[in-house]
């Protein structure tokens, strides 16, 4: 399945996200290509200052809740309802 919706990913768990950023819109430079992709988990979960691409600046939950709707909040939320207890 293929969504730019990124609460339908949220909402189903993908297990594979991929991320695209065409470099130029909003200032937000690529690496070396126009159109850049990275791909992972929700889980994946990281922040990098450092480096150039802004791809690579952060994980896949980090893109992912920049584009939720209700932005990390909403994410957390989702991730206490789904929250599996032993």
């Amino acid at each position: 399945m293929v969504s730019h919706n990124a609460n339908l990913v949220v909402n189903t768990d993908a297990e594979n996200v991929i991320v695209a950023n065409q470099s130029g819109e909003d200032n937000k430079d690529n690496r070396k290509y126009k159109f850049e992709y990275v791909n992972g988990a929700l889980e994946d979960s990281f922040i990098n200052e450092s480096e150039k691409g802004v791809l690579y600046k952060q994980g896949i939950r980090e893109h992912v809740c920049e584009i939720l709707e209700g932005g990390v909040d909403a994410f957390k939320k989702r991730e206490e309802k789904y929250h599996i207890k032993k």
